[in-house]
């Protein structure tokens, strides 16, 4: 972002106080006042307005965030136009993923990114903890390889990144061997109602796309256990404590006591699955370092689709 005080904006849009904003940011909430009276001052018009203990934006403010992102957007372009002039020197890329991302899809793209021209130094980065589509936005990264379908990814998508579809990711139940499903072709995820499950993966993401499955499904899943690494969540289902979904990308540890279950819905030929896809800040496309990255991944995608559901 050219204007760090559009940022601060940015920031206090999507938490609603100046104090989230500032732990957001890591700076101060004076910083934050700060720029907000100054941002003010350029534009001559309020850009705040308190509601109980929060604050939203004026009109102004959004006005002002609309043209912005075209800022941004057209910056991008720009650093992609410079780039063109640097083709014959080494160039960075940033790709930041989730766990079972980095295993099926962007180690798999660097190689093949690697033999094209070896001159892109490839940075890569599981955002296990960190905001990933802040990164995003603020340059700390080029590349962000996230589940689609859930509420934070569509929030985020409303920050103005540009989404490229990559894969869709059929998703299976796994269950343990003793368990009376072990031996079945295929189950349907309704059927499931009343088994204890498995909260499998990223709470931000996967687990979301789990919650709506089931809702469309007609039932509420009773969660009694959660974890994050997808070799943890077949230890759990191997000894019994439950069965979980789990993406076919994702692979099992080896000796794991599981089964793993195509699912199906009444009815249809569609599958459950969830959707990989690419994110980049607008107009960063353009960057031929970029570009070369994202055409990796959706190669990758191409090698790794299976059955594209309705």
């Amino acid at each position: 972002m050219i204007d760090p005080r559009l940022r601060t904006l940015r920031a206090v849009r999507e938490v609603g106080t100046v104090t989230g904003a500032a732990a957001a940011l890591h700076v101060t909430p004076s910083t934050v006042s700060q720029h907000l009276k100054q941002l003010s001052r350029l534009v001559g018009a309020e850009l705040v307005e308190p509601v109980g203990r929060n604050v939203r934006l004026t009109e102004a403010a959004e006005i002002v965030l609309s043209h912005a992102s075209a800022l941004d957007a057209e910056w991008e372009r720009t650093l992609a136009d410079l780039a063109t002039l640097r083709a014959d020197e080494g160039a960075r890329l940033r790709i930041s993923g989730i766990a079972s991302a980095i295993v099926s899809l962007i180690c798999p793209a660097v190689d093949r990114l690697r033999d094209i021209d070896p001159r892109i130094a490839v940075e890569i980065r599981e955002d296990a903890i960190g905001d990933r589509f802040r990164m995003l936005a603020d340059a700390e990264t080029d590349i962000v390889v996230a589940v689609a379908g859930s509420h934070r990814v569509g929030a985020a998508e409303d920050r103005g990144g540009e989404a490229h579809d990559l894969l869709v990711d059929p998703l299976d139940i796994l269950v343990g061997e003793a368990h009376p499903l072990a031996d079945a072709i295929s189950v349907g995820l309704s059927d499931l109602a009343d088994e204890t499950w498995i909260g499998a993966g990223d709470i931000r993401d996967q687990q979301v796309v789990f919650a709506d499955l089931c809702a469309q499904a007609g039932f509420r899943p009773r969660v009694r256990h959660d974890a994050l690494d997808w070799s943890a969540v077949a230890a759990l289902v191997g000894h019994g404590h439950g069965i979980a979904l789990f993406p076919r990308t994702a692979s099992l540890p080896a000796g794991a006591a599981v089964s793993r279950i195509p699912v199906t819905w009444p009815d249809s030929p569609s599958i459950p699955h969830r959707l990989l896809r690419a994110h980049v800040r607008p107009g960063s496309a353009a960057h031929p370092v970029i570009a070369a990255g994202l055409d990796a991944l959706r190669e990758q995608g191409r090698l790794l689709a299976g059955p594209t559901p309705d």
